[in-house]
């Protein structure tokens, strides 16, 4: 009865935990602007939860105004105070009279505001911004950018025209407040990682570099940037011993055995307040839930296994934050924690610290390797070197000397008569920064050991994953031989390259979202190509986080071509990641475009077709036609309608699929174009609600009127055609 009554428990907290999630996942949704309120300027008033500065590219990160000062990129998040005005044309322009399409009060934004002066958190802001509706690239295995904002619970995104900072209208939130108390220590010293220390200290990782992000990824050792469970086990471990031998020296001889009880109880209240000051990330709240846990039953007569505690803690957490099981960081974190407890857990303790730390880290990459791959579509092979080499530098020194360094500072700042612990909170913080800088400079050894192009694993099918997560949970446990060599057998595959799915004698044209710009990868039966890498964002390359997942999850790692149509940013944004990520690969550009060149692969045939004699860049792009016995695609570049006329004798009659001249610009695909390639299905690469208006709806009516379907990657994001398929086009958006 007791059994019966215990499963019903379970059952029913997971029921709760269901139902919380739809809500939260609902009223997230609700949240959003509708679609009248996009594209149109607001004027509100908001209040400043986050500000962090951004940077504009790898080399600057600020602008000048007319009067030499720096104008910064700030990344915002606001909470709207009040109903916002809609203006339906310019600044002066009377509000909309639609309730519906205004701004409500309670509404996040995330918004990028280019000023010369800092914003601060709490502060009240009077801004006219311009927004849109959560959105994000869609490509396969692509990062799901949507979804993040959306539980994230941001309601729009966007960028601020103009507006000003309330004065004498701040009021910083208690958390933001001693998050500005030490970002200004860790300034006041002069740390080099002053971004990352934060980061480790606050759970913001705004202010980390790029370029550190891009190191600690390809590395495999992105866990240890931010507050992570380690680091709070680290502290709590030492927090417990700092507590627990005073209290055993206060307490009275008959009541000592109760020391270990307050110490543990004051360590589950300090983790409760880390877990609040960091943000309530999913690592932490899986400390101080297990934590509080563990404390809770030692007050209990009957004891209850760790797997116990392990699954209430993730099921409270998931029922105190709903959304975060949207987050791979909740599964990877409480996963983590599942695969050591099912391996250390049959087995005897081992000889010595450092063969349970590589078993430990054998192990998680055993486990975790296929969760990681589910999740993020790739795992660093160098994962297990790193980890062995930086988490015992960064949870014995690192943490450790910060948190010492941050306390002793705030000490100080309470009592200033203390000068003399000054010096030591500056030799506290000063190792920890020297600490950051030894772990890059491990890190950067690591990655120049192995080139990019063979460096991580991954993007295999689901699946393959599922099969390989069952196979690595069989090798923690104390199995059979035999059902070892099975989980082996099951686990290996992930190892394994995509192979092509082309047959001999067909193509495939896969046009990669990449937002305002353009990319197609080409593949036949053992050959691949890459025409245009698409835009530049800032410190976001879309090479590496739109393009390379495409390639990846649809054939060999590797390209054979690289076909440049012009030079502009919207197409060549990523060709300095694709020279450093593939070694000595061939590329053609307008630049050294022949026409008419031809060559053929697997029984397709390529042709370069340039329009000579013109002079602009667009006109002077470097096109490709794509010819099977039976099938025609032509990817078009950026010519416009002069290029277009030269072109048009060289071009076959009734192509089978377009990509669209210059994104589908007014001034391409004109009249006589259209009717002579009359395709059958046309595609326009561009970015949702772009300033240029592409594509154009005359260009729109013109293939209407030829009857070709049409794709935009701006609403289906990735779009795949194949020649053995030809009635069939995949979109990665419904």
């Amino acid at each position: 009865m007791l059994l019966v009554n215990e499963q019903g428990l379970w059952l029913l907290l997971v029921g709760l935990v269901a139902l919380g999630v739809s809500d939260a996942w609902l009223s997230a949704n609700e949240q959003i602007i509708p679609q009248c309120a996009e594209s149109t300027d607001h004027r509100l008033v908001a209040q400043v939860l986050t500000a962090s500065r951004k940077s504009l590219s790898t080399n600057a990160n600020s602008l000048k105004d007319e009067e030499g000062s720096s104008i910064f990129v700030w990344s915002l998040e606001l909470e709207v105070l009040a109903n916002s005005e809609r203006l339906t044309g310019s600044e002066e322009a009377q509000p909309a009279a639609e309730q519906r399409c205004q701004l409500q009060p309670g509404q996040r934004l995330l918004v990028r505001w280019r000023r010369t002066e800092a914003v601060s958190v709490g502060a009240q802001v009077e801004v006219i911004l311009r927004l849109r509706r959560p959105w994000g690239a869609s490509n396969p295995h692509g990062f799901n950018f949507e979804r993040w904002l959306v539980t994230s619970g941001y309601s729009a995104t966007g960028y601020v025209r103009t507006g000003r900072v309330r004065e004498g209208q701040s009021k910083m939130p208690l958390r933001a407040r001693w998050v500005s108390k030490v970002d200004g220590l860790l300034a006041a010293k002069g740390l080099v990682h002053h971004g990352t220390l934060m980061a480790l200290v606050t759970g913001d990782g705004g202010a980390v570099p790029a370029q550190t992000w891009e190191r600690y990824r390809r590395t495999g050792a992105i866990h240890l940037l931010v507050v992570s469970g380690l680091h709070v086990s680290v502290l709590a471990l030492l927090l417990y011993g700092l507590i627990s031998y005073p209290v055993r020296l206060v307490t009275v001889v008959q009541h000592r055995m109760f020391a270990p009880l307050i110490g543990a109880g004051l360590v589950c209240l300090c983790a409760m307040v880390l877990a609040w000051f960091t943000g309530l990330g999913s690592p932490v709240m899986r400390v101080a839930l297990m934590l509080l846990g563990l404390w809770l039953l030692q007050l209990l007569p009957r004891r209850a296994s760790i797997w116990r505690i392990w699954l209430l803690a993730a099921l409270t957490s998931a029922l105190l934050l709903p959304l975060q099981v949207f987050h791979s960081g909740f599964w990877l974190s409480y996963g983590a924690v599942a695969v050591l407890l099912a391996f250390f857990g049959p087995r005897s303790p081992s000889s010595g610290t450092v063969a349970a730390v590589v078993q430990a880290q054998a192990a998680l990459w055993l486990g975790l390797t296929p969760l990681v791959v589910l999740l993020l579509s790739e795992s660093s092979l160098l994962v297990v070197p790193a980890n062995l080499l930086t988490v015992p530098i960064m949870t014995l020194v690192t943490v450790p000397t910060l948190f010492l360094g941050v306390g002793i500072g705030m000490l100080q700042m309470f009592a200033p008569q203390m000068e003399s612990i000054a010096a030591l909170c500056t030799l506290l913080l000063g190792v920890a920064d020297f600490s950051l800088e030894l772990i890059d400079v491990l890190l950067n050894a690591l990655i120049s050991a192995l080139p990019p192009q063979s460096s991580s694993i991954g993007f295999n099918n689901v699946p393959t994953v599922l099969v390989a997560l069952l196979g690595g949970l069989m090798l923690l446990l104390p199995l059979a031989a035999y059902f070892r060599v099975g989980a082996v057998c099951a686990w290996l595959p992930l190892l394994i390259s995509v192979e092509s799915t082309v047959p001999p004698g067909e193509f495939c044209v896969r046009v990669v979202d990449v937002g305002q710009g353009s990319a197609a990868v080409v593949d036949t039966a053992g050959y691949r190509m890459l025409v245009d890498t698409g835009p530049r964002f800032g410190n976001r390359d879309v090479g590496r986080s739109n393009i390379l997942p495409m390639l990846r999850s649809t054939g060999p790692h590797d390209l054979n071509l690289l076909l440049l149509s012009h030079t502009d940013v919207d197409h060549a944004g990523g060709l300095d990641f694709f020279r450093r990520y593939f070694e000595r690969i061939p590329e053609i550009g307008p630049h050294n475009c022949e026409h008419g060149m031809s060559w053929q692969k697997d029984g397709v045939s390529f042709t370069t077709l340039q329009a000579r004699g013109l002079t602009t860049d667009n006109d002077l792009s470097c096109t490709l036609l794509i010819e099977t016995t039976e099938q025609v695609a032509y990817l078009s570049g950026d010519i416009s309608a002069r290029a277009e006329e030269r072109l048009l004798v060289h071009l076959p009659a009734n192509v089978s699929l377009l990509l669209a001249p210059h994104h589908g610009s007014k001034t391409s695909s004109s009249m006589p174009f259209v009717r002579h390639v009359s395709p059958r299905f046309v595609v326009y690469s561009a970015g949702r609600s772009n300033r240029y208006g592409h594509p154009h709806r005359h260009v729109v009516r013109r293939f209407v009127w030829e009857r070709s379907q049409q794709f935009n990657t701006a609403v289906n994001g990735a779009i795949q055609w194949c020649s053995h398929r030809p009635g069939r086009v995949v979109t990665n958006r419904p």
